[in-house]
Order: C-alpha cells, then sequence, then structure tokens
C-alpha cells in the first residue's frame, strides 16, 4: 500500500530534510511541500492525504489554530523546535510530535507507527461490505463492489450502481470516509471505483457506462494506481 504525505512547514530547510527523510520510503509518496497553514487549508479541500507532516510555529495561522479549524484532518504529525507545544497537540489528538532537529531514527518510528494505525484503519473498512444508502424513506444495503460512481450534486451524493442510481442527502467528503481504498476521488465532484474503470482518455475516465472528469491534481495519483 503506498501512503499519501504533505509536508507543511514555514522553513525550506526544515522541508527539505523531511522530504529527504521521506524519499528513503519506497511506500510513501509525498504530494505536496506547503510553507503555511494557509496553503493548506485549500490544498486538502481537494486532495486526500494520508499523514501531515505540520509545522506549529508558523506565520498569520500556526499548526494548532489550523488543526482546530479544519473538519476530518488526516493523520497528523507535528514537527517543531519547540516542546511546549507538546500537550495543545495531543490535546487536539495529533498522533505524533516531532522536536527539531528531527533524528532519522525517531523520524521512521513515527512514520511506522503511522502506517500500521492507517493500515488497521483500512483493513477495518475493507471488513464492511455493505453500504448503507438513505433514499427518502427508504433505507438500501449496498455492497461496496456494486458501487462504481458517486458523485457530488449539492447537498446530495448521487451513487451509480449497475442497477440503480441512488441519491442521498449527504456531503461526498464525508462519505469518502467511510469507502473501501479501491474507491479514489479523481475530481472535486467524484469518486471512482478502481475496479470498474474502463480506460483513461486524456483528462477523462470511462467507468462502466459514465464519462468522468479527472482533475490535474489527482491525475499523477491515479496514473500510479492504475
Amino acid at each position: 500500500m503506498t501512503y499519501k504525505c504533505l509536508i507543511v512547514d514555514d522553513e525550506p530547510i526544515a522541508r527539505k530534510i523531511l522530504a529527504e527523510y521521506l524519499a528513503e520510503l519506497s511506500d510513501i509518496v509525498i504530494i505536496g511541500q506547503l510553507k503555511n497553514a494557509i496553503e493548506a487549508i485549500n490544498f486538502l479541500a481537494n486532495q486526500e492525504v494520508d499523514i501531515l507532516f505540520l509545522d506549529i510555529n508558523m506565520p498569520k495561522l500556526s499548526g494548532v489554530q489550523f488543526l482546530k479549524n479544519i473538519k476530518n484532518p488526516p493523520l497528523v504529525i507535528f514537527t517543531t523546535a519547540y516542546s511546549e507545544y507538546a500537550v495543545a497537540a495531543f490535546e487536539l489528538e495529533a498522533f505524533d510530535y516531532l522536536v527539531k532537529p528531527i533524528a532519522f531514527d525517531r523520524f521512521l518510528k513515527a512514520v511506522n507507527n503511522a502506517k500500521k494505525r492507517l493500515s488497521e484503519k483500512n483493513t477495518g473498512r475493507e471488513q464492511s461490505k455493505l453500504f448503507t444508502i438513505k433514499e427518502n424513506k427508504r433505507i438500501y444495503k449496498v455492497n461496496f463492489e456494486e458501487v462504481f460512481l458517486l458523485q457530488a450534486y449539492g447537498d446530495y451524493v448521487r451513487i451509480y450502481t449497475k442497477e440503480k442510481k441512488y441519491v442521498t442527502k449527504n456531503k461526498l467528503n464525508l462519505v469518502k470516509s467511510t469507502l473501501p481504498n479501491y474507491f479514489m476521488q479523481v475530481h472535486r465532484s467524484y469518486i471512482i471505483n478502481l475496479n470498474h474503470l474502463k480506460y483513461v482518455e486524456g483528462n477523462m475516465v470511462q467507468v462502466e457506462t459514465e464519462s468522468v472528469p479527472v482533475s490535474l491534481s489527482f491525475k499523477e495519483e491515479l496514473m500510479k494506481r492504475l
């Protein structure tokens, strides 16, 4: 399994060191290196991240303030030169806390523990085979494998199967958190089941009977997972 990591730190040298450390791990993909929390907010609105390396002492918005103000954050490993922020970090349920200068062995321990936690979470998702869909006054149980496409539609989500198209009141980001890892978001409005992907052509994918656009921000990850 490949894990997607994002580095957020206002110090170029700190970003460079973390990137070099992460490059040593074959199952890690760095999908972004950002210099402040404002950029991170915009990035996370369009990208799925597994592990977030987050500096605390940054201009305009600190790492702690950032984490307080986002919903459904990825697994966060704080990186900072100041040990006094540790209590605040763990109150926000940060996964780990690395004090600069970060030794490689301590970094490796944090990453391995993070991958173990994520693996356990994904295993739990795989064990759940049925998708509960509330449509009007009815509740349907649909096998995840039958779903080939999910589409954001205002305050609703369209869920496509070969037999039926469901419309349920929900947010795509909330539904995404319940899906097995063979689903992938390819656009802010679309999540596809990779097992039903027919072909990729330019910035479009064919999933069963539906043509779906692929955003540039998701294209590289999609090609890696094919």
